[in-house]
Parts: C-alpha cells; structure tokens; sequence
C-alpha cells in the first residue's frame, strides 16, 4: 500500500531540492585572513554554573531536579513554569522544541496548544504517536513576551539541552524551528538547514539531526506542509533503516 500525504496541500512557489539521505561530508575549509579582533568574552559566572551543574547530572531525573532548582537565570523568575520534557525518554526519536509559547508555560509541557495537535498529527502521517517519542524544549523558561532569546540566555541554556540529549541518547534528533540553529550554535535560518542531516557532536557522543520546521510556522504558512511532509519522509526512512 502506497504511502498517504496527509499533510498535502497546494503550494505555490519553487520546489525546494531534495536533500541527501544522509549526514553530508564535513570538509575543512582554509581559514580566512582576518584582522585581527578583540577576545570573546569569558563567560558570566552563571554560565559557569549551569555548565557546571548539567555535567554533574547522571540521569534525566538528575537534570529535570537541577533545571527546576537552578536560579541562574532571570528568565525562570518571570516565567510561570519550567518546561522540561514529555513522553518516553527511551524512544529513539527525540524532537526539540525551541522556547517556551504561552500555551507551553501555562501547561510545563512542550509542543502545547494547536502547534503541539498539528505535531500530532505530523507524527500520525508516518505511524507514531506522541507517546512514541520523547519531547523536550531547548529554553526550558519562556521569554518576556515572547521575544527572542539573547545570545546569553541561550549560553546559559544550552548546557542543559545538550545533558539532556546525551542522557537520553536517541538515535535520531528532529530539531524544530529555531532550536536547530540554536543547537549547532549558528544563526542560519530554518528555510536553509531543513531538510539535511546534519552530526550533533555531544562530549564524545554523535547524534544525526534533523531541522524541520516548527508546528507554529506551519500553521503560519500552510504552503510549507508540503516540505514538512518530506522531511517526515526522511524521517520515517532513516527510523526503518
């Protein structure tokens, strides 16, 4: 029996390449003459401490306590809740929200409200539930008003998510909407990294990645459900494999 595109619509606009099945190749690129620049930073004693802390963590249940006590960030002050994570953290599928929305810090829980229905239904079109797999956000507080988070908010953060995929080890990683670029520390939008499989380096442990993106978008702009269904493709692919 053929596969059903229950995310099909009609799209307008340019068809997007089909990215390889597997993680592309890294080559080392020779390094550019530049002029010479101030030294970065030191990082905030606080990122010091949140590096510090997530190391220490042996388990999921080490991490989730850590999180919820960590009193670092001014982020978790003005939040109403700590979104950690939900579903199984044995799945070998474990999908990344990015920050918090309103619906998710009302709720603690990732992927809330309609983006977290439509996600749902995004997982039914290749045979999974929400209970097959493991949920978790990369900002566990949910900035003021919904802005963005700053490049030291997610410095502060990103020692925590990164523990957390290690301590859960899944075999595959679907980073949704922004988180993607937050995980590999690069400001390239979503548009340009989804749809490729990309290595995820944790302490000594390699994770394949793949950008997609976020439910919020896609509700949006329903035109790019075409591309989510293919990247869900992929997906399905790779997990048979």
């Amino acid at each position: 029996m053929s596969t059903i595109n229950r995310l099909t619509i009609k799209a307008t606009g340019p068809e997007q390449s089909t990215a390889p099945e597997q993680p592309p190749q890294h080559r080392n690129s020779p390094p550019l003459r530049q002029k010479a620049s101030a030294p970065l930073p030191s990082p905030s004693d606080e990122i010091l401490q949140a590096r510090k802390l997530a190391t220490s963590c042996q388990t999921i249940e080490d991490l989730h306590e850590a999180v919820k006590n960590f009193d670092g960030s001014i982020l978790k002050r003005m939040a109403m809740s700590t979104v950690f994570a939900e579903g199984s953290p044995d799945s070998k599928l474990m999908i990344i929200d990015r920050q918090p929305s309103v619906e998710e810090d009302r709720s603690g829980k990732p992927f809330a409200g309609r983006p977290g229905d439509l996600l749902e239904k995004m997982l039914a079109s290749i045979g999974l539930v929400r209970e097959d797999v493991y949920l978790a956000s990369f900002l566990p507080w949910r900035p003021p008003g919904g802005r963005a988070p700053t490049d030291e908010e997610l410095s502060l953060c990103i020692p925590f998510i990164e523990r957390h995929i290690f301590l859960a080890n899944p075999e595959f990683v679907l980073a949704c909407g922004e988180a993607a670029g937050y995980l590999m520390k690069r400001k390239t939008g979503i548009n340009k990294l989804r749809g490729t499989w990309f290595d995820l380096s944790i302490q000594d442990a390699c994770f394949k990645m793949l950008p997609v993106f976020h439910p919020t978008f896609l509700l949006d702009h329903p035109a790019a459900k075409k591309y989510a269904w293919m990247d869900f493709l992929r997906l399905k692919s790779a997990m048979k494999g």
